[in-house]
């Protein structure tokens, strides 16, 4: 028989709602191979299943077979196994995802996710390498995995690289048109606003205009006043908001740190701002200090570290901030926080990825934990940002209710700063550091500049939130977020290498 191309994608189905006439879900594969002269071969598939009973989804490719006279075919299926297919020098691929809906612990309103548990197997000629990842997609969002192929098996089969580009979500109606929404802020009173060319609206007096019915995709927004015209490309995603801004674009591409010396704080720590963006950044001296704290966690046991000298942001990422950064880059924004929304307060519902990108757009990096927990307690052996005392309102934002409080504005409890100058560093929001998580990591971390482990699951988390007990906000304290996980109680700031003396 002919044998079916060579990449083999099994996925099974686990949804909450029930019924066949119910909600479906929509489970969206494609195979990227970059070949070694630069050619990209995509192949995908796209199935449709009922959210209400477990359904395996199975999709197949092939890339590398000898003898194929095609590349890139693909289609629904499981891989037929075949005798000496699994010794064959090409690339076996199989996958399996449980699908299910979880809008979090705190759900952000409107806009449900769905989560992923993949278990990746790729085999070639006869060796099989596993991978498990835990994903949540919104509507409209996609997960790119790549696959780890070793140097010979990226020359037998002539690629450079292999991803696999998955998306899931809830079907719609067949001839449906799902919308997003579009902001224009700050625009000239009564400028037209042309979505793809053709005029949606115009600016009211305050230069502002919410465009609620806009359809999903890539599109080309322009801003049009008596000054001039404005032209953005921004992406719409179900239930999320883009917002575009016609001030002067200063794109979206990550660029060295353009710094400016502000002088020193009053505890004698060099201060600068971040132009891009206008963040204040604190140099932290080089040297050791003891990581972990045995009084609240009980474990990992303490180790002393050494790490370079690094900038790290005084305040966490505020919604302002972060809305200038969405609007330059055309992302959507996030979710409303329940509690409402402040210019000025950390900005809740962001992803790991997103705050790794705002950091990177800014001109720095997500901190790595050894550097958040530093930044924090200072090298005095300290257990809170302040010192020993016990937490308290004056100092820190902890055990709110889940309601209508939520988090506070950044930077008003000066009296919570850590050793450095640093404020909000515990209590107010959980922080993304860069570091993967792994429960057991000290205990074969090195000394100096410890950057986490090499792969993982979810990513590291410090500092406690507005929702933390108070043992919680020790600066010690580990916590972790999965990958894609988007919460009302983690946010971020940025690190960054320091300018020479």
């Amino acid at each position: 028989m002919t044998r079916m191309p060579l990449l083999a994608l099994l996925f099974s189905a686990v949804a909450a709602a029930s019924g066949d006439d119910g909600p479906r879900l929509a489970v969206r594969v494609e195979r990227l191979a970059t070949l070694e002269d630069g050619r990209v071969e995509a192949c995908e598939t796209t199935q449709l299943g009922s959210a209400g009973s477990s359904r395996a989804f199975t999709f197949w490719s092939t890339l590398g077979e000898a003898g194929s006279s095609e590349s890139g075919q693909c289609g629904p299926g499981a891989f037929p196994e075949s005798p000496g297919a699994s010794q064959a020098p090409f690339l076996i691929q199989e996958v399996l995802a449980v699908v299910g809906w979880d809008s979090g612990t705190m759900d952000p309103g409107p806009v449900g996710t769905l989560q992923v548990n993949l278990t990746v197997t790729s085999r070639v000629s006869g060796t099989a390498v596993k991978d498990n990842r835990s994903i949540r997609l919104e509507t409209g969002e996609e997960y790119f995995l790549p696959l780890g192929l070793e140097p010979g098996p990226r020359a037998t089969l002539g690629v450079r690289e292999v991803l696999l580009r998955i998306r899931a979500g809830w079907a719609e109606r067949e001839g449906a048109i799902v919308y997003g929404t579009v902001a224009v802020a700050e625009a000239a009173p009564g400028s037209a606003i042309l979505v793809d060319g053709g005029v949606a609206g115009t600016t009211g007096e305050d230069g502002n205009r919410l465009l609620p019915n806009i359809p999903v995709g890539q599109r080309e927004i322009q801003i049009q006043g008596t000054s001039g015209s404005v032209s953005r490309t921004v992406v719409v995603v179900q239930g999320r908001t883009v917002l575009v801004m016609p001030g002067p674009a200063d794109g979206g591409a990550p660029r060295p740190p353009t710094l400016t010396p502000m002088g020193k704080n009053p505890g004698g720590f060099e201060e600068y701002r971040r132009m891009r963006d206008g963040a204040t950044m604190i140099r932290i001296p080089e040297g050791e200090f003891q990581m972990g704290n045995l009084e609240t966690e009980g474990e990992p046991l303490p180790h002393t570290v050494h790490v370079s000298s690094f900038l790290m942001d005084k305040l966490p990422l505020t919604v302002g901030r972060y809305k200038r950064f969405a609007a330059a880059t055309g992302r959507p924004l996030p979710p409303d926080p329940y509690w409402g929304v402040q210019e000025g307060a950390p900005v809740a519902f962001v992803r790991w990825e997103e705050a790794k990108a705002y950091c990177e757009w800014a001109g720095g990096r997500l901190p790595t934990e050894a550097e958040r927990e530093k930044a924090a307690r200072g090298t005095d052996g300290r257990m809170y940002p302040w010192g020993n005392e016990p937490p308290s309102p004056e100092r820190a934002v902890f055990r709110r209710n889940w309601g209508a409080e939520g988090n506070d504005p950044a930077g008003i409890h000066p009296s919570g700063a850590s050793p450095y100058g640093l404020l909000d560093t515990g209590g107010n929001m959980w922080e993304f550091c860069e570091d993967w998580w792994d429960a057991g990591y000290y205990e074969t971390s090195p000394r100096r500049d410890p950057a986490g482990p090499k792969t993982g699951r979810a990513h590291v988390v410090k500092g406690g939130s507005w929702d933390s007990r108070p043992t919680v906000l020790s600066a010690s304290s580990r916590n972790f977020a999965y990958l894609g996980y988007r919460e009302g109680d983690f946010g971020f700031r940025c690190a960054a290498e320091p300018p020479p003396h």
